[in-house]
């Protein structure tokens, strides 16, 4: 097709170089033009060389992927059991991963109840030391109490055996003056013992007599 419109070309121009131009123009003109076609042609023939030889290469480079295709399909049988065990290998690994997210978790969860459990134990023992210490001062007082109550208990005692010393001293007077007064000495003893002047009362005097002894 090319050469067909160049040879167009060339006729029409020719028909135009005659009715606008001189001969020396138009040869001009012409001669240039051919020139540019003859190396564009030149260059036309180069390019599909290099075309060929790109070819040539694609078919080759197709041989190659062929080949490596082959490899790799051979490498996937021969290794396929290793890829499997390196899918379950990832899988295991985000099972751990995951249980690794809860367990953090719960560690956390830990640690803030440790802090919480050894605060509240330190107030406690606080609290326990201030209680042993009022229940230990507590103590010491009702020690002393109790020592005080032993000394009062005693002097009690003491104070029982005289009393009863006093009573059973008291008890003898009783039984002299019974004595006395059954016998009927204690009439002799108040007649002689009677006042000048006044009338003498016998039951009177036996009984002044009496109660300063019980007193005593």
């Amino acid at each position: 097709m090319f050469p067909f419109k160049v040879s167009k070309w060339m006729g029409l121009a020719c028909l135009r170089s005659l009715v606008l131009s001189s001969p020396s123009i138009r040869q001009k003109k012409l001669i240039h033009k051919l020139q540019e076609e003859k190396a564009f042609r030149e260059e036309m023939k180069i390019f599909r060389e290099k075309i060929e030889d790109f070819r040539g290469e694609i078919w080759d480079f197709r041989g190659k992927i062929r080949a490596f295709r082959s490899q790799i399909l051979g490498f996937w049988e021969e290794e396929r059991p290793f890829w499997e065990e390196e899918k379950t290998f990832w899988e295991e690994e985000k099972a751990f991963w995951e249980m690794e997210k809860s367990f953090r978790e719960e560690e956390k969860t830990f640690w803030k109840k440790y802090r919480t459990f050894w605060k509240e134990d330190k107030a406690f023992w606080r609290e326990d030391n201030a209680l042993w210490e009022r229940d230990r001062s507590l103590l010491q007082e009702d020690k002393a109490l109790w020592e005080e109550e032993k000394a009062l208990w005693m002097e009690e005692r003491v104070l029982l055996s005289e009393e009863k010393a006093l009573w059973d001293d008291k008890k003898s007077l009783w039984e002299e003056e019974k004595a006395l007064w059954v016998e009927g000495g204690g009439f002799q003893i108040l007649g002689d013992q009677r006042p000048q002047n006044g009338s003498y009362n016998a039951s009177e005097e036996l009984q002044s007599t009496a109660f300063p002894r019980g007193r005593a």
